[in-house]
């Protein structure tokens, strides 16, 4: 299996749903459904609602959340954070952001013959990082 999978069927469609449940601009959201969608359990979710003084799970909390979660979706946001003036990235940085071996990031990006990494870019090479399945 590629890394490309496990993007399309897992990552991807958690940030599409999140994404949608930012953008709706909800003010009350269960939080089963901020659980499943980030992977936290329900006591981890109310230990950061009440650390962060939240009163009730809206749109506008879920970046709050996420920011504290221990999620590999959370971990995968707060790093992500600290490249969004970037548009262009390095083996590294992929390899960082996501959670993925060094050497494989940078052996695909040479079998690719790629030396600058774009958003457009990323399926070829999670395409060509190998991943084992648990």
């Amino acid at each position: 299996m590629n890394f490309y999978n496990t993007y399309t069927n897992n990552i991807s469609p958690a940030l599409k749903s999140l994404d949608i449940l930012i953008r709706s601009g909800e003010d009350d959201i269960e939080p089963d459904e901020i659980c499943s969608i980030l992977d936290i359990s329900r006591k981890e979710m109310n230990y950061i609602v009440k650390e962060k003084n939240i009163e009730h799970i809206s749109s506008e909390c879920i970046p709050v959340i996420m920011l504290n979660g221990s999620s590999y979706i959370c971990r995968l946001f707060r790093k992500s954070l600290s490249y969004t003036e970037n548009s262009v990235y390095t083996p590294e940085d992929i390899a960082y952001i996501y959670s993925i071996d060094r050497g494989k990031v940078i052996n695909a990006c040479n079998k690719l013959r790629i030396t600058e990494i774009t958003e457009d870019i990323l399926p070829k090479i999670f395409k060509n990082i190998r991943v084992s399945v648990p």
